[in-house]
C-alpha cells in the first residue's frame, strides 16, 4: 500500500548542465533537497544540482 507520492527528479550540474543524478523525493519533502551537491565528471568538482521533474508517459 503506497504511503505517499514520490516524484522522480533529474539532477543537472549548475555549471555545465550535464545530467549527474536522478532522485526520488516525496512531494512534501522537496524543500530538503534544495542544497544538493554532487560530483560532476565534466567539471571535475562538486557542484550544486538543479532539479527538474521528469515527465513520464502515463
Amino acid at each position: 500500500m503506497p504511503r505517499g507520492k514520490k516524484t522522480v527528479y533529474a539532477g543537472f550540474c549548475s555549471e555545465c548542465s550535464l545530467r549527474t543524478c536522478s532522485v526520488r523525493i516525496m512531494k512534501a519533502k522537496k524543500a530538503d533537497f534544495r542544497e544538493l551537491m554532487k560530483f560532476c565528471p565534466q567539471c571535475r568538482k562538486k557542484t550544486k544540482v538543479k532539479l527538474k521533474e521528469e515527465k513520464h508517459s502515463s
